[in-house]
């Protein structure tokens, strides 16, 4: 069921207009979607008013709406072109999105329980240097992440897909690194997890997340090596993946 759906997206050609009214209707349903997201992470800890109580919980809803109004203002739709994308997307959502929500459960409920219980077993002390913290990653990887964004246009969506008259990006950022919006991504989700100062979420973020957008990676360069052949290989090796000159 699934392979059908993809293929019948694929044989759909999006014309201009098409895509330009579907970000449209994505910039319509925006406040719609924050608000949800809002009431899921409110029930999670007890409530808004609990939610916004706590810096951690305030910083963190700010930097997420503005995390989907940037997504939606700068990415195209993730629409047209084939699909190569083998759920990866899917596989990145959940990982770092369970590292969301163990820092806040982490912050909200276990945190205050350890503190009377078993204080020694609390691995960070939170303080107002992770929510400094926390927010510089976010702006350094949503600066990095825009960036590489408008350095690909419409070759840039969610998922991975091969458009027609596909083009290899090399300029810009991606004259250093293969990957710089999954550099921004990793920021900006470290960002998050980094305002609660939470070990479990940490651990998720690093044994889970991480592997998820290794795998991400490997995806998408299999479809850019199968389709550009030798100019990919080359421009391989002359670059790193996430890090300049490291990684």
């Amino acid at each position: 069921m699934a392979e059908n759906m993809e293929k019948e997206e694929a044989e759909y050609k999006f014309t201009p207009e098409d895509l330009a009214k579907l970000k449209k209707f994505r910039l319509i349903m925006l406040p719609f979607r924050v608000i949800i997201a809002g009431m899921f992470f409110a029930l999670l800890v007890g409530g808004p008013r609990r939610l916004f109580s706590e810096v951690p919980g305030s910083v963190f809803i700010l930097l997420f709406a503005l995390q989907l109004l940037v997504e939606r203002i700068f990415q195209a739709p993730d629409a047209g072109g084939e699909r190569k994308d083998k759920r990866s997307a899917a596989w990145m959502w959940v990982g770092f999105g369970f590292a969301y929500f163990l820092g806040l459960i982490d912050f909200y409920w276990i945190r205050p329980w350890l503190q009377v219980n078993h204080p020694e077993w609390i691995v960070f002390e939170w303080n107002w240097w992770w929510i400094a913290a926390g927010a510089t990653m976010y702006v350094a990887g949503q600066f990095i992440r825009v960036t590489a964004i408008r350095s690909l246009g419409r070759f840039f969506t969610i998922s991975v897909r091969l458009h027609e008259e596909h083009q290899l990006i090399q300029e810009g950022l991606y004259s250093l690194i293969r990957h710089p919006a999954y550099t921004g991504f990793f920021f900006i989700n470290l960002g998050f997890i980094t305002l609660f100062a939470s070990a479990l979420a940490y651990s998720v973020f690093f044994f889970v997340g991480i592997p998820a957008l290794a795998y991400r990676i490997r995806v998408e360069e299999k479809m850019l090596g199968d389709e550009f052949g030798e100019v990919y290989q080359a421009y391989s090796r002359k670059t790193k993946r996430l890090i300049p000159f490291l990684i």
